[in-house]
């Protein structure tokens, strides 16, 4: 088998990678995973353009509540009411 190495500035890189088809049609997930047991929530927002997943933890057995009250108070960035919301 023989290896070949190709060598591609940054440029050529990007254009590559933003050449690649984008999945159309692509399912919104907005979730909120609430793990009870381990103190902590994951919120996945996964939409047409964009990407985001953040861990929160150090909340012991209050977590349920911290996350209920994050989506009562909706910051004006994210609208948290429209997200799944999963404990586990």
């Amino acid at each position: 088998m023989v290896q070949q190495t190709i060598n591609m500035t940054r440029n050529e890189l990007k254009n590559l990678w933003f050449s690649i088809p984008k999945q159309v049609n692509k399912k919104e997930i907005k979730t909120i995973v609430v793990n009870i047991k381990g103190g902590f929530y994951k919120i996945t927002t996964d939409v047409e353009g964009y990407y985001s997943s953040s861990t929160q933890g150090g909340y012991g057995d209050n977590v349920l509540n911290v996350v209920l009250d994050r989506i009562e108070a909706n910051d004006g960035v994210n609208d948290l009411s429209e997200y799944e919301l999963i404990i586990k």
